[in-house]
């Protein structure tokens, strides 16, 4: 009889180291989710929401290098954040956070202060698009002016 108590204590210390680890993990999202926040705060000029703002913002920019795979992961990790503020519990209950989660939220805000997340290479993107229509623009101007010169030292020679 004693045999069977000490594995059903043994079961129910596992179940409690289980519960613990996941609080854990949680609380560590919850953490990493925070820092990348302030980030995206920080970055876009916005008090709060700055997780939502880049979300919007990368919606409104289809054609950033690594939406595709980036966007889905933040409304999902944004989701968890909202359900782990707002759900009485759920920081201890919510098992669906593991360590790849919280490792690639890190690594998302450390490309994110080095400039090398999806927002970043759309508007250096579009910064070197602009640029060249500017110079090219410029050189049809340059060359129309010349055009134009040209034309008219020929008329004027001609006349004479």
């Amino acid at each position: 009889m004693e045999k069977w108590c000490r594995i059903e204590e043994t079961e129910k210390d596992y179940g409690k180291e289980v519960a613990s680890l996941g609080k854990r993990i949680n609380e560590q999202f919850l953490a990493s989710y925070i820092e990348l926040d302030k980030e995206c705060c920080d970055k876009f000029g916005v008090a709060t929401g700055g997780v939502t703002e880049y979300i919007n913002r990368l919606n409104n920019a289809r054609f950033a290098p690594g939406r595709d795979d980036v966007l889905p992961r933040l409304v999902r990790y944004r989701n968890l954040r909202n359900k782990f503020a707002h759900e009485i519990g759920a920081l201890r209950r919510v098992d669906e956070i593991t360590k790849v989660d919280v490792n690639w939220l890190r690594s998302f805000d450390r490309d994110l202060l080095k400039k090398r997340d999806p927002i970043s290479a759309y508007l250096k993107k579009a910064r070197r698009y602009v640029r060249r229509r500017k110079i090219r623009r410029m050189a049809y101007i340059a060359a129309a002016t010349v055009i134009v010169g040209l034309a008219v030292a020929l008329y004027f020679a001609l006349r004479s």
